[in-house]
């Protein structure tokens, strides 16, 4: 009976619940969440700047996209969210903001021209073509940047 008792309380004890230990890398299937979603913030920024002058209907043309795949959405961030919790158990909101305010900077400073909004119409047209999987074949593109920040692991 205290043998029960002793690892009942065990298990019940915070450092039996504490978060994964972090790998110092991120697997396959959590760089494809972290492609995707960066994928998804850069087309969110592109689509609503190219909406105001050059690509009226864009920024409505990406929340029927993302409307149309919201759960495949959230399976990437809930992926996204659950690697840098491990990775950075500190202070990950912290880190995942930076990195999201970082690539919102990038995008918000390109500049708007014809070609780049002609660009985002053709992924657009793509990915309302094509669904999903079109999109997270797209996204492959931010691969070098994803592991150029992320180690792989093997």
């Amino acid at each position: 009976m205290l043998r029960a008792a002793l690892i009942l309380a065990i298990l019940l004890s915070p450092a039996a619940t504490l978060a994964a230990k972090p790998k110092k890398c991120f697997s396959q299937a959590e760089i494809k969440a972290e492609q995707e979603v960066r994928q998804g913030i850069f087309l969110r920024e592109a689509a609503n700047r190219c909406n105001e002058r050059l690509l009226p209907g864009a920024r409505d043309r990406w929340q029927k996209i993302e409307g149309a795949n919201g759960a495949k959405f959230r399976s990437s961030v809930g992926k996204r969210q659950k690697a840098w919790s491990r990775e950075f158990p500190d202070d990950w909101k912290y880190q995942i903001n930076y990195a999201d305010g970082r690539l919102v900077t990038y995008a918000r400073n390109i500049s708007l021209t014809e070609g780049f909004c002609a660009n985002i119409d053709d992924l657009l047209q793509t990915i309302e073509k094509r669904g999903f999987a079109a999109f997270s074949k797209l996204s492959k593109v931010v691969r070098n940047q994803v592991t150029d920040d992320y180690k792989v692991c093997q």
